[in-house]
């Protein structure tokens, strides 16, 4: 049996839902891609270490349909496994962003989850630059 969502919950998803037809204020997206570039150059140095390297291989084990790319590596798998693997890349050298508050570092599992399905999805033309820029890094 399922209830209905709280007050605040309905509140919070209609808020949620208007504002993805409203534009980010300018300072709020000039962040938003300091926070992407940064998780990038995160995903990037830590395809190079230990770590990095383990989940390369790692992803490499999973196969998977052809759907988004492992950054550093010439893989392309699984929606899921690319998520994983580049949130793993993300976080091995741990320069990814943090958020003090909360004592997290969302984009490793945010901008991860977020690239591969967009690159899945082919949104906003983004599927060939990406996985042109993250193969080429691959050497």
């Amino acid at each position: 049996m399922h209830s209905a969502p709280s007050p605040v919950m309905q509140r919070l998803s209609a808020y949620i839902a208007g504002a993805l037809r409203k534009p980010l204020p300018p300072p709020v997206a000039e962040k938003t891609k300091h926070h992407l570039l940064d998780t990038i150059a995160a995903m990037l140095s830590g395809s190079r270490l230990a770590p990095g390297k383990k989940a390369i291989s790692f992803a490499r084990t999973l196969g998977g349909t052809k759907e988004a790319c492992v950054v550093g590596s010439r893989i392309v798998t699984a929606v899921a496994n690319a998520a994983l693997a580049n949130g793993m890349l993300a976080h091995a050298d741990e320069t990814d962003d943090s958020h003090s508050a909360s004592q997290t570092h969302p984009g490793c599992g945010v901008v991860a989850a977020a690239l591969a399905m967009a690159e899945r999805e082919r949104a906003g033309g983004c599927c060939a630059r990406w996985r042109s820029a993250t193969t080429s890094a691959a050497g």
